[in-house]
């Protein structure tokens, strides 16, 4: 047990030393900054052990930290950034919005970015701005509840919705809230379910008091172990039958899997859609788009009739939000158009194939699930599917993707994700897996948990995307 415990915590000492030694700006940054932010960083997942990198700048698949070191980018600030760094088209945008102010009242651009939305996604027959995706799902959540006048929300368990204290519930195996801060009133009316269920699915909305199914259509937070298109379908007939909205949360899937969206993707329209991060290529915006009779309930400008939902927000025109978004639907339509998204699918097989054979080189194993231009990794001896990923420890993952910012490579310890965007290049590609390369030579895993291959390991079925 001590020889284990020495060489486990040897390696995490060589992974440290080696970042220090590569990021010693980060680290005098983040000590300032801890002073003023709270853990130096502006947000939870933000942050890292031992300290966050910071970063000066970004350009096309690449950003750039204050130690001047340059990485290929697979954290996309949150995955927001599909069309990379500085795009053109975004900084286009910039520049022709720059004289007109931050803010003005009902802008003209808020109604051609509702109508380029009308003309890429399914479900948007009407469409509302706000700040975020989270604002974007606590929205479509009241406008639910408004149309069917019914009080309970389903979400599936491990699916994580944003920061709205109704849906921060049911996110790991156990089912707990996410955090402290949370009252059980807050959750009262959320219902955790299980996606592969149907059964038990209809036994809750026989109930009659389901106003809406909430899901992520990728499943990005349960590792991207999506569910079939036939499955989908027949989850919204289920709702149907039974008067319960189904709500697509799209912050991730939106504009990733497809132009239209995870919606398009798996060819199933939702009553209701969220979107966020892509939509405005790193600016503040999310979208609530939906079926016209549904999204009447917020509709002021008659309210004689039928429900009402309040929703509004100070900063949904801003100016350069809604300029970003234009820019980047527009340019998503056009990359889809073009076969882009082919291309970008397949650079995500390359790197997730090319990141197995790495782990297999060095007999350690490894798995990815992949979906569009995400790839996910596994550190995991024998059948994997969603309920066991989501119990897998964290230590050796977390190790080896702080290694990998030793390399160049951006990701974030925490996550198991490589986000890719329309920047990134086959070159890029092979250095990743380079990069992973050099990491397992440098360190070993193994002695942080990662499991050695077995003629076993394998992914469970639906682990990789299939439409």
């Amino acid at each position: 047990m001590s020889n284990s415990y020495d060489a486990a915590a040897d390696t995490l000492a060589a992974i440290h030393d080696a970042y220090r030694a590569r990021t010693p700006s980060s680290a005098a940054w983040n000590e300032r900054a801890s002073a003023a932010l709270v853990s130096g960083v502006s947000g939870s997942v933000r942050h890292f052990s031992p300290y966050p990198i910071s970063c000066t700048h970004g350009d096309g698949s690449h950003t750039t930290d204050l130690d001047g070191n340059r990485y290929i980018d697979c954290f996309l600030c949150g995955a927001t950034l599909l069309l990379g760094h500085r795009h053109p088209a975004i900084m286009a945008a910039y520049a022709d919005v720059v004289d007109a102010g931050s803010i003005v009242l009902n802008p003209v651009r808020a109604t051609e970015l509702a109508e380029q939305l009308q003309s890429m996604i399914p479900s948007a027959e009407r469409v509302r701005f706000v700040n975020s995706g989270t604002e974007a799902v606590l929205n479509a959540l009241r406008i639910a509840r408004a149309f069917t006048g019914r009080p309970k929300v389903v979400k599936f368990a491990g699916t994580y919705h944003g920061m709205d204290d109704q849906v921060l519930v049911g996110l790991d195996a156990r089912g707990t809230r996410l955090g402290h801060g949370i009252p059980t009133s807050a959750v009262a009316d959320t219902v955790v379910a299980d996606l592969d269920d149907l059964p038990a699915l209809g036994t809750l909305l026989a109930a009659g008091d389901v106003a809406a199914l909430l899901t992520d259509p990728s499943m990005h937070h349960c590792g991207l172990w999506t569910a079939t298109s036939e499955h989908y379908r027949a989850m919204a007939e289920l709702a149907a039958a039974h008067g319960t909205l189904v709500i697509f949360d799209e912050v991730i899937s939106g504009f990733r899997l497809a132009a239209g969206g995870g919606q398009a993707w798996f060819g199933v329209t939702p009553d209701l859609s969220v979107f966020g991060k892509a939509l405005a290529a790193g600016e503040k915006l999310g979208a609530i788009v939906g079926r016209a009779d549904v999204m009447a309930a917020c509709d002021v400008s008659d309210r004689r009739n039928g429900p009402f939902a309040f929703q509004s927000g100070t900063g949904s025109d801003a100016t350069f939000g809604q300029a970003s978004a234009l820019a980047a639907t527009r340019t998503y339509a056009a990359l889809d158009a073009a076969g882009a998204y082919a291309e970008i699918a397949q650079r995500a097989h390359r790197l997730a194939d090319g990141l197995e054979r790495a782990f297999a080189a060095h007999r350690l194993a490894c798995r990815t699930t992949r979906l569009g231009p995400i790839v996910r990794l596994f550190l995991a001896d024998g059948t994997l599917d969603r309920a066991g990923a989501m119990r897998l420890s964290h230590r050796p993952i977390d190790a080896f993707h702080l290694a990998l910012v030793t390399e160049g490579v951006l990701t974030i310890p925490g996550s198991n994700d490589f986000f890719l965007s329309f920047a990134h290049t086959d070159d890029d590609i092979d250095e990743i897996v380079a990069a992973a390369g050099r990491v397992l030579d440098r360190f070993d895993l193994a002695a942080l948990g990662a499991p050695h291959a077995s003629s076993t390991t394998r992914l469970a079925e639906h682990a990789t995307e299939t439409p």
